[in-house]
């Protein structure tokens, strides 16, 4: 063959190997954005499953203030404390927990004073401890005494000492003992509950 012939072979060659690698390239690079976009597609499809409710409770009042959602329904940790710190019933632990009622938006041209009344299942004979609940695992003869500001003894049922209340936010200061409401106390859980009642003048 004549070496002019083969040199235009060889070039032609070249150029369409060129050209079959470039259009590799070029599919190759096609179908890789169109598998990228596949998997984009599915990894951003959206579903919509059940995922539960919502519960919202509040009250609206009629009053000088309103009791902030944090010490509407609180719960007092009390701790631990030992059986050996009780002498004897009508003894208590002397381990006071302080907790405190927290008043919003007072008006004081709608009142000046405040007071609270709790109230609960109070102790065989102790008007003013609440009694444990019973049951198994449940301490036996203990119970929970609320003290006022001043750190006397408020019996359930009555209103505590009035608090001159100042526009805005104001606290209402508590504390809470274990009691032993019998001669024999023993150990074990303490739960009960107290409600309570704000009274404005």
């Amino acid at each position: 063959m004549n070496e002019g012939i083969q040199n235009q072979f060889n070039v032609y060659g070249l150029k369409m190997k060129k050209a079959f690698m470039v259009k590799s390239v070029v599919l190759a690079m096609v179908m890789a954005g169109g598998i990228s976009s596949a998997m984009a597609a599915t990894s951003g499809s959206s579903s919509t499953v059940n995922g539960g409710t919502v519960e919202f409770k509040g009250s609206v009042v009629d009053a000088a203030c309103a009791v902030t959602a944090d010490t509407t329904n609180q719960v007092v940790n009390m701790g631990q404390v030992r059986l050996a710190a009780f002498t004897g019933k009508d003894s208590v632990a002397n381990q006071k927990t302080p907790f405190t009622i927290k008043l919003a938006d007072c008006d004081t041209t709608i009142a000046s004073q405040a007071s609270v009344t709790f109230d609960g299942n109070a102790a065989a004979g102790e008007a003013g401890v609440l009694d444990n609940t019973s049951g198994a695992g449940n301490a036996a003869g203990v119970g929970i005494q609320i003290y006022d500001k001043d750190g006397s003894a408020l019996d359930l049922g009555t209103a505590s000492q009035a608090v001159t209340l100042i526009d805005g936010d104001n606290t209402l200061n508590f504390s809470a003992d274990y009691y032993q409401t019998a001669d024999t106390a023993t150990a074990g859980s303490v739960d009960t509950t107290a409600t309570f009642n704000v009274t404005y003048q």
